[in-house]
């Protein structure tokens, strides 16, 4: 059965690149967001269905390339940043620093996987008509999650663990004042604020009329049902680049002080405990034990220079003790559910020590200069390009979120912001052309 559906799956998606590339959007962002759900409620195999999809979308790229003058000339404009996330790509696969081969094999892959999701925009054909597909799936699945998650509170935690199945620590969590956060059909709730918050960046700078209330309703309902503070921040981001669109630079510049401002009194004034029974801290300080998982990322001056090793530590340290397929997270009557909190190393807690763990300072820097060369390239378009501002948004917000999170190459929605980070450019560069 799980092999029908793989197939299935598979040869929707070969259709979808031959008939009308146009709406692979409808694969990809559904896919994404629906594997977890689909893994528990199927089997765990169906996970490898966005593998499958990821290599399908990557070798019509590579063809694209061979055939299309125009796809070459995207490569060109772009040979800054995929110069140096070549670099960082090389240091994956080689492991200077060396590593236990599964540790090896899943962190490579998942960073190599995340980079093609981004290059898999990049290469999109017609990427204007594309990036308006993506704006419609987008839309129907933020509504979708939006209203499951909602389900979910209403059903409470209790129901979720016991009869909805999902495993208590991840999938349903409760705040430190005791309410309920859920994650729809994602592993997290961080996963699902991920989407909340590409839906916001849609709603801002891409969509129009009853899509974009939509889109903001929807942000509003997942926003309540995830309690991610991290989530506001971003928020915050896509505010002020959408006052700074609109030319009201002033108002811009006091949103954004505000914003800072009211981040740092929350830090200072609440508090919090890094596991169950520890003494609480202040959120500022600590950073929700944070400052223990980054301490991780560098052991001393070899770690700095020569790094970890790919998967030694974080997130392909934990892929690889799963296996070579990933078991869906689900309540288990026979073991007590325990939660991961910060100070594992199954958490670096941050996709920029996360790389440096991997692949020292040389890969960190390389890292950071994919980074900043394609800011500067949308930087460069903002004045002539709707689709520049959501690229901009989209990397923004990323950027803020991978201080606190590994989630350039672990959750589903990193693989999906960077698909779409790459369409948006592509669409930029498209609007851009005389």
């Amino acid at each position: 059965m799980t092999a029908l559906i793989l197939v299935a799956l598979a040869g929707s998606a070969a259709v979808l690149l031959v008939v009308r590339p146009c709406l692979v959007p409808w694969a990809v962002i559904p896919l994404f967001c629906l594997t977890q759900e689909l893994q528990l409620r199927v089997a765990g195999p169906v996970g490898a269905s966005k593998d499958l999809l990821t290599l399908l979308l990557a070798a019509q790229a590579l063809v694209m390339v061979s055939r299309s003058p125009q796809t070459r000339g995207t490569l060109r404009d772009f040979r800054a940043p995929l110069g140096f996330l070549a670099v960082c790509i090389a240091f994956y696969l080689l492991n200077p620093a060396g590593s236990p081969l599964l540790g090896w094999v899943f962190g490579a892959r998942l960073f190599v996987q995340a980079s093609l999701l981004f290059l898999i925009g990049l290469l999109a054909r017609e990427p204007l008509r594309t990036l308006r597909h993506g704006v419609g799936a987008v839309t129907v699945m933020a509504l979708l999650e939006a209203v499951f998650s909602l389900m979910q509170q209403a059903a409470g935690p209790r129901a979720l663990v016991y009869e909805w199945g999902y495993a208590f620590g991840s999938q349903v969590r409760l705040t430190s004042s005791g309410g309920t956060r859920v994650s729809g059909t994602f592993g997290d709730p961080f996963q699902l604020m991920a989407l909340g918050v590409l839906a916001a960046v849609v709603a801002a700078f891409l969509a129009h009329g009853w899509r974009r209330w939509l889109l903001l309703g929807s942000v509003l309902a997942i926003t309540a049902a995830t309690s991610v503070r991290t989530a506001l921040v971003q928020l915050a981001a896509v505010v002020v680049l959408m006052v700074l669109r609109r030319g009201w630079r002033s108002l811009a510049a006091t949103a954004g002080l505000f914003a800072v401002s009211a981040g740092l009194v929350l830090g200072l004034s609440a508090s919090t405990a890094e596991y169950p029974g520890a003494p609480e801290k202040p959120l500022l300080l600590g950073l929700n034990g944070r400052t223990t998982a980054w301490s991780l990322a560098v052991k001393g001056p070899e770690s700095l220079i020569m790094g970890n090793g790919v998967g030694a530590v974080g997130v392909g340290s934990t892929r690889g003790a799963q296996g070579l397929i990933t078991k869906a997270s689900k309540y288990n009557p026979k073991a007590e559910s325990k939660a991961a909190f910060a100070g594992d190393n199954a958490f670096l807690d941050s996709a920029y020590l996360q790389v440096q763990s991997d692949i020292g300072i040389v890969g960190s820097l390389a890292f950071l200069a994919y980074l900043g060369s394609l800011a500067s390239w949308i930087w460069r378009r903002l004045r002539t390009s709707d689709a520049a501002w959501a690229a901009a948004a989209v990397l923004a917000t990323s950027a803020i979120d991978w201080v606190g999170r590994s989630s350039y190459a672990s959750y589903s929605t990193g693989f999906l912001t960077l698909y779409l980070l790459g369409l948006c450019v592509a669409a930029a560069r498209e609007e851009g052309m005389p």
